[in-house]
């Protein structure tokens, strides 16, 4: 299903099979096509009506990030998952890679010991097509592209913030007319601070998409750097973590799990419950800037209780 004819005709011609139907209305689509989930791939600001609509014909949904450019949707989104029986999952799939799996291990076996700070920093010049819905992202450094950074830092410590301080801006130079170019420090418990910053609008050297991460802890640091893990002593020796082998990465492994997750009733890692205490990471940060303070993330945590 797309509302242009080009991407139609385009998937066509991938698809070489004439007898699979094509669609200018995911309505009707839902309508006339007997199946068991739906992948909305589509820009933000149409996930929620798409998504609703999906739920009352009661299929599994898989959906891209971010969730929504608006809280309160995500607010009524998560209302409505809790009296859902089927699955909702987010595509979160920076978190399935072996670099990122390779962290995720070194810290779990104690080899960085009690976590003290983090430093995640994320350069690119990233260039929009022109009069794209990218082009009038108001946030779009944080909405479409730090959701991953956050849900990463979720997922490696395990936790979540409780505070967080942040500011952003527009270049006069950027193809955005929101926000490409931001910073935050997020408070995490235990004093642990993580200084982040990000920058769609950089002319100096560029980071991978998953940025430059370094987590250091009483015994060590874990760091990425060109999407190479290392792990990093008290003496200053570097070495580099062993990749686990993976069967499936990325978003192979997103689909893989959603997939599973339906076919053995299982709730996936990245389903809605999970991926809203990102989003709010997100949306704590636009908050912060909007108003110029310290934002508490618990505040619109509880704002998600029934």
């Amino acid at each position: 299903m797309d509302v242009a004819d080009e991407n139609l005709k385009y998937a066509g011609e991938l698809l070489q099979d004439k007898a699979i139907p094509m669609f200018h209305d995911h309505n009707e689509a839902l309508s006339s096509v007997q199946a068991d989930a739906v992948m909305i791939i589509t820009p933000p600001q149409t996930h929620m009506t798409i998504a609703f609509d999906v739920m009352k014909a009661g299929l599994h949904i898989f959906l891209e990030k971010p969730l929504t450019y608006s809280f309160e949707d995500a607010v009524e989104f998560v209302r409505k998952y809790e009296r859902y029986d089927k699955k909702v999952m987010i595509n979160q799939n920076y978190r399935w890679t072996p670099e990122i799996q390779a962290m995720k291990q070194a810290i779990a076996n104690g080899s960085i010991g009690d976590i003290g700070y983090i430093d995640y920093n994320f350069r690119r010049l990233h260039n929009s097509n022109v009069d794209t819905w990218r082009v009038h992202s108001g946030e779009f450094l944080f909405t479409d592209v730090s959701i991953h950074h956050f849900d990463l830092i979720r997922y490696l410590l395990e936790c979540e913030p409780e505070y967080v301080t942040a500011q952003g801006i527009r270049p006069s130079w950027s193809w955005c007319e929101g926000i490409t170019v931001g910073g935050a420090i997020f408070e995490f418990p235990k004093g642990v601070l993580m200084n982040y910053f990000g920058s769609l609008s950089d002319f100096g050297s560029s980071t991978t998409w998953n940025g430059e991460i370094r987590i250091t802890g009483s015994e060590g640091a874990v760091e990425l750097c060109n999407d190479i893990p290392y792990l990093c002593g008290k003496g200053g020796e570097r070495q580099e973590l062993p990749l686990p082998q993976m069967l499936y990465s990325s978003q192979g492994y997103s689909l893989h799990q959603f997939i599973y997750s339906i076919r053995h009733d299982m709730r996936p890692d990245t389903d809605l419950m999970d991926n809203i205490k990102s989003h709010l990471m997100v949306h704590t940060v636009i908050q912060s800037i909007h108003r110029n303070e310290r934002v508490a993330y618990d505040d619109y945590l509880q704002a998600l209780n029934p």
